[in-house]
């Protein structure tokens, strides 16, 4: 059981070599990373929810979809509460039929760990929320829970896969295993050098978005198509050996030189060896880290419980179409003041009332020329 030490210590030692196995697999499991008492906040905010649809007669699986919205039940007038985290939390606060409220993890735990995984935000690109659902299956439901093979990253448009980097944090409510319907991950597929057959690891830390973008975009070109058999890969998940973490690390100057020197120009040309699926099977309260390039799917849920899990998903910058238009939300986790343009640390409260968003008398402020883009949904 993680005490209120143990998550902060979690949040601020994501070491180099979890950062650099995260961008050479293309995910990232980090076991009991939420507090006991955070992990029943998010219980009860989807078990609100899916009450709500049980209500309504709507059957989660069949009716509705695996994943259910949770920024809000009856969408709000205005849309500027994708832009805002001032109006997104008004309206994330009216969920709960509880006094809680899960805006401390939404925009501070999680991304305290999550910033570990994109490259370095600043005012211009900040780390944004991009989108977030509960993820239920519901009991007896194998069948019909089961989700097949994807990358996250192909529910953006074309142009924004191309620009921004999108992380998913998948986080475990209940305990999850081959039962229930959890997580089967594959691995990005292994560089090697080409002249030695030795691997190639990268670096913990991709300070530009194009390279980031490329370095994931690239390994995942990789992957043998079509992608294996469920049960087949399921029997390779259990027979395989442990990930590896990478060796200690390099200096940044020979990282670089590794990258150039042993790597051709062109992607094609890379040589990569397929590595075996990962079944994640975790207590309730750990986290799995997702590339939006890295390939996975969640199996049926033939187990007599709900599987819950929460899945907020992460983006370096605003993300926004070729032509300006949302792809989903654009929720910046820090915060600035607006007249002086001074960056503020997630933990500084710097907003004054004369900085607050014009009101209309709905709760929220005017988007009237706002471009939204198509809703997206990523199921696991």
């Amino acid at each position: 059981m993680a005490t209120s030490q143990d998550i902060s210590t979690t949040a601020t030692t994501i070491t180099e070599g979890m950062r650099r196995q995260f961008h050479r697999d293309g995910f990232l499991v980090v076991p009991n990373a939420l507090e006991t008492e955070d992990v029943e906040i998010l219980r009860r905010e989807a078990d609100c929810l899916i009450n709500y649809l049980i209500s309504e007669n709507i059957n989660i699986m069949t009716d509705y979809g695996e994943p259910i919205t949770c920024g809000y039940i009856d969408p709000p007038v205005s849309q500027m509460f994708i832009l805002s985290k001032k109006s997104y939390s008004h309206v994330r606060d009216q969920v709960p039929e509880e006094p809680d409220s899960v805006l401390h993890i939404l925009f501070e735990k999680v991304p305290a760990m999550v910033n570990n995984f994109l490259p370095q935000e600043s005012e211009d690109d900040p780390t944004c929320l991009f989108n977030e659902q509960y993820i239920v299956k519901t009991p007896d439901s194998a069948d019909a829970s089961s989700f097949e093979w994807h990358q996250d990253s192909q529910y953006m448009d074309a142009s924004a896969q191309e620009t921004f980097p999108v992380v998913s944090c998948w986080i475990a409510l209940d305990n999850v295993n081959l039962k229930n319907g959890t997580l089967l991950v594959e691995p990005f597929p292994k560089l090697k050098d080409a002249k030695t057959g030795g691997y190639v690891d990268p670096p913990g830390l991709f300070q530009e978005r194009n390279t980031y973008v490329q370095h994931h975009k690239n390994l995942a070109s990789h992957y043998v198509n079509p992608p294996p058999n469920k049960m087949t890969a399921i029997m390779k998940a259990q027979n395989r050996l442990p990930l590896q973490p990478p060796p200690p690390p390099p200096t940044a100057a020979a990282v670089a030189s590794t990258l150039a020197d042993m790597l051709p120009k062109d992607p094609k040309e890379w040589v990569c060896e397929s590595q075996a699926p990962v079944l994640v099977e975790v207590p309730a309260g750990s986290i799995v880290f997702l590339s939006g390039w890295v390939r996975h799917c969640s199996l049926g849920n033939s187990s007599s419980k709900f599987r819950r899990a929460f899945m907020p998903q992460y983006s370096a910058g605003k993300v926004v179409t070729a032509t300006g238009g949302m792809v989903s939300l654009a929720v910046p986790c820090n915060e600035y003041d607006e007249r002086g343009r001074e960056w503020v640390g997630r933990r500084s409260r710097m907003q004054k009332e004369e900085d607050e968003l014009i009101d209309d008398d709905d709760g929220f402020g005017r988007t009237e020329d706002l471009d939204l883009g198509d809703d997206i949904d990523m199921e696991g």
